[in-house]
């Protein structure tokens, strides 16, 4: 499991590039959050030095979540795909979001079936 610090520069260690017969352009970094099932895509370009550096064993790719629009919206977990020049799945696997201070402040989701009294609770 990846995991990632919200509000910040992450920097993020694969080897998705390992054994590749194909060189990528650039990949496509999708997030969708478990729990609310919002999607965030990231679009890395391999010949950006400033965002993805690689070598025969791995790659770094650098997520940028200090500026407003560019961070996960939710904290907790994600599901991850990368997919090479955007269509061919490279990698998967789940990734944490932590948050950098602590905020009691969530969102309710109350459950439209008067039956079910189950709560929801997303942090914000």
């Amino acid at each position: 499991m990846l995991i990632l610090q919200k509000g910040i520069q992450n920097e993020l260690v694969l080897n998705i590039n390992n054994n590749s017969r194909t060189d990528y352009t650039g990949y496509t970094l999708t997030f969708t959050n478990v729990l609310s099932q919002e999607i965030k895509s990231y679009t890395i370009s391999t010949s950006n030095t400033q965002v993805y550096a690689s070598n025969d064993r791995y790659c770094e790719i650098i997520l940028n979540f200090q500026n407003s629009g560019q961070d996960l919206n939710y904290e907790g977990q994600y599901q991850l795909q990368i997919f090479g020049n955007g269509t061919q799945l490279v990698y998967t696997g789940m990734a944490r979001l932590d948050g950098t201070t602590e905020d009691n402040s969530f969102v309710e989701y109350i459950s439209t079936d008067e039956d079910n009294s189950n709560f929801i609770y997303i942090q914000d």
